[in-house]
């Protein structure tokens, strides 16, 4: 079984506005991040709330979603994704790090980073546009325990890198792995990239 956990926890502080709530091809980034996971082959999705969790829960109205909130999401993308681990099902053998602000990652890319981990048994798996590394990462649920441990100053960074060895890293065809929106003028570009 594997979980999805979206991390929709933050203040948006770089952005100036709720990145969550901004607007992405007719839907907010929060609800095009959500239907793409859902569409995909993941078999549950946890979205791990913070600032702004009821403006949260009301964007993804009745969707098929586990909301888990972080109170702590202050201390950063960290104590979330040990937030969203607690809340997936103990039957999960493998959890997909989505982050909120990536709302051009589709379903295909998804389905292609969980093929290649069932194909390669691969202890992690993260998908690179260019040799760039990006998101969403797949992690096996063998490495809990590291999940659960590791510095929060050092993020997912810490076990990729002691885990080195097992990382399967897949070249796709676009780089939407790797756009993130921190700041007004990413999603500037993202809106002129839309309509050209």
């Amino acid at each position: 079984m594997i979980s999805a956990i979206l991390l929709a926890a933050g203040e948006s502080r770089r952005m100036g506005e709720f990145k969550q709530l901004l607007m992405y091809a007719g839907r907010t980034f929060v609800e095009c991040c959500a239907d793409h996971l859902l569409a995909s082959r993941v078999d549950e999705l946890v979205v791990v709330t913070g600032h702004r969790e009821a403006d949260v829960r009301r964007a993804l109205g009745e969707r098929a979603v586990r909301f888990v909130h972080n109170a702590d999401y202050r201390d950063g993308m960290s104590s979330s994704v040990k937030r969203g681990l607690a809340g997936v099902s103990p039957a999960a053998t493998a959890v997909l790090v989505a982050l909120v602000d990536q709302p051009q990652i589709d379903s295909s890319i998804i389905n292609r980073v969980i093929a290649e981990y069932e194909k390669h048994a691969a202890l992690i798996v993260i998908p690179t546009y260019h040799g760039r590394n990006g998101h969403p990462v797949l992690i096996d649920l063998q490495l809990r325990d590291q999940l659960l441990a590791f510095d929060a100053s050092q993020g997912l960074r810490q076990v990729i890198h002691a885990q080195a060895a097992d990382v399967l890293h897949i070249e796709v065809a676009t780089d939407a792995v790797l756009t993130d929106f921190d700041y007004p003028e990413d999603y500037q570009r993202l809106a002129l990239r839309k309509k050209s």
